[in-house]
């Protein structure tokens, strides 16, 4: 069974925060043994049509659960602090 959340970010961003962030949220899914996809926007032109249309932001990295947006690395970094990253992901 595919993972239900999927991280969208890009391989090619140029920003050192948004790499930052994005390794940042790979280590709190590990840490909270979260499975996750990671679709690369800068690779297809469609997944990056589908995140912004979904979450109505063109930030990265952004966070979705079983195709709808919950939030970006505040949220999860705001959830993991409380240590609910699967409730705050309603994956509980």
């Amino acid at each position: 069974m595919a993972p239900r959340v999927t991280l969208y970010y890009s391989s090619v961003s140029g920003a050192l925060m948004v790499k930052k962030k994005t390794s940042r949220l790979q280590d709190i899914f590990a840490g909270r043994k979260v499975e996750y996809d990671l679709v690369d926007v800068a690779a297809d032109e469609q997944a990056k049509d589908y995140m912004q249309s979904k979450s109505g932001k063109n930030t990265l990295p952004q966070v979705f659960v079983d195709g709808e947006y919950k939030g970006g690395p505040d949220e999860i970094e705001e959830a993991n602090e409380d240590g609910a990253v699967q409730e705050f992901l309603g994956l509980v």
